[in-house]
């Protein structure tokens, strides 16, 4: 009986050591789940990309020499995997593999040798003229957020580049006034470039040119008065009896065709936000035009007729004993500026197209709406002098890529 129970004891003993011993192997098989778990605690897990045990290094690639830090990552995570411990082993591999990767993390990973032409990226070399000029006319022209100007519109152009330096509301419709005269001046200038009129061409002075009002010269009813007289005082005096006298002369006695060859051209310049109505800007609700436009038809004039800044640069004009003061005060205060035209009218306010030059750089300022001949000055001027200046600045820029000096051959 003795016996039976010893028996039975010792059975159950051995099973409970058997019934121990697997449940450490079931512990032991959970522990790498566990282990990795804690390993992502202290640092994130490498994404799985297997790879070859034995892999023949290749040259590193300008991407992988651009980003570090991920071949780094993938790397480690390479490595992990190949040296992965066997299930048994599992607690005492776990510390080795925490130590492992914090090792990975702090240490660089050493990079495959690669030729020095496929890791350095080529310099670039200093930007020629040209190279630097098309960079330059890449700029966004400033705006009112950039120079306030107390006016309705105003646009600003660098001739010498085409680079347009600064808009505000360029395409805004404003009775242009008096700048019109200088499309009167475009057709005059244009038929004596080809032939049909001459300076001493004698243009004569009806009743209707004598009686028209606003700025004028002291014409005679009845006179004939040579053609360059009228496009000074057009130009100087801004006369309006001037340009109707040359519209009638033009348009055979009528001004309206003459105001028809006017809008005619507009066209060919690309003026398409404009239309004319008369000669000579007096106010008309239905002639306008925009700063934009009127930059294209100073810009055109000038470029055809370089000769007419003889004229506009003049500060005053005498005839019949009279005198009378251009009205562009650029001309005496502004260095540099020899053109071009000014106008006025109650409902569009004070307006102006100016060039000026200094050394290789010409540019042409628009203003239109400003309250006074004194704003209409002064905003002009602050347009210009930031023109300049920007002029200057690229200049300097382009001089000093220019000059860069060469590399001595090895």
């Amino acid at each position: 009986m003795k016996k039976r129970v010893f028996l039975n004891c010792l059975s159950f003993l051995l099973i409970f050591l058997v019934s121990a011993g697997q449940a450490g192997q079931i512990v032991c098989a959970s522990a790498p789940s566990g282990s990795h778990v804690y390993r992502a605690s202290v640092g994130p897990r490498p994404k799985y990309q297997p790879a070859p045990a034995q892999q023949k290094a290749e040259p590193v690639r300008d991407d992988a020499a651009a980003a570090p830090e991920e071949s780094a990552d993938v790397q480690g995570a390479v490595a992990s995997e190949a040296e992965k411990p066997a299930a048994p082993a599992v607690k005492k591999a776990a510390k080795s593999t925490r130590q492992s990767g914090k090792a990975v993390a702090s240490a660089p990973v050493p990079k495959a040798p690669v030729a020095k032409e496929s890791v350095k990226s080529p310099k670039a070399g200093p930007a020629t003229g040209a190279e630097a000029g098309k960079a330059r006319k890449g700029e966004p022209p400033a705006t009112a957020k950039d120079l306030f100007l107390n006016v309705q519109a105003a646009f600003l152009i660098n001739m010498s580049t085409g680079q347009v330096y600064y808009e505000h509301n360029p395409d805004k419709a404003i009775q242009p006034a008096s700048i019109t005269k200088l499309l009167t001046l475009y057709l005059v200038r244009e038929a004596m470039a080809q032939g049909r009129l001459s300076p001493s061409t004698p243009i004569p002075v009806s009743a209707t040119a004598v009686r028209t009002g606003g700025s004028r010269m002291r014409l005679k009813r009845g006179e004939k008065v040579p053609l360059n007289e009228l496009i000074k005082g057009i130009s100087v005096v801004s006369a309006n009896n001037a340009c109707v006298a040359v519209a009638e002369y033009m348009g055979n006695g009528d001004p309206a065709k003459f105001v028809s060859q006017m809008n005619a051209k507009a066209k060919t310049i690309g003026m398409a936000n404009s239309r004319f109505k008369n000669p000579n800007g007096l106010p008309d609700r239905a002639q306008l035009s925009t700063a934009r436009d009127i930059a294209k038809l100073s810009m055109n004039y000038l470029r055809t007729f370089p000769e007419a800044l003889k004229v506009h640069s003049l500060t005053s004009h005498t005839y019949h004993g009279s005198t009378h003061r251009n009205a562009n005060t650029l001309l005496k205060t502004y260095k540099g500026a020899d053109g071009l035209k000014t106008g006025f009218v109650c409902e569009a306010g004070y307006n102006i197209t100016a060039t000026a030059k200094r050394g290789d750089t010409r540019l042409l300022a628009v203003v239109l709406g400003a309250q006074n001949s004194s704003v209409r000055r002064r905003e002009t001027a602050k347009l210009l002098d930031y023109g300049f200046m920007r002029a200057a600045k690229e200049n300097g820029l382009g001089n000093r890529a220019e000059a860069a000096p060469k590399k001595p051959k090895a």
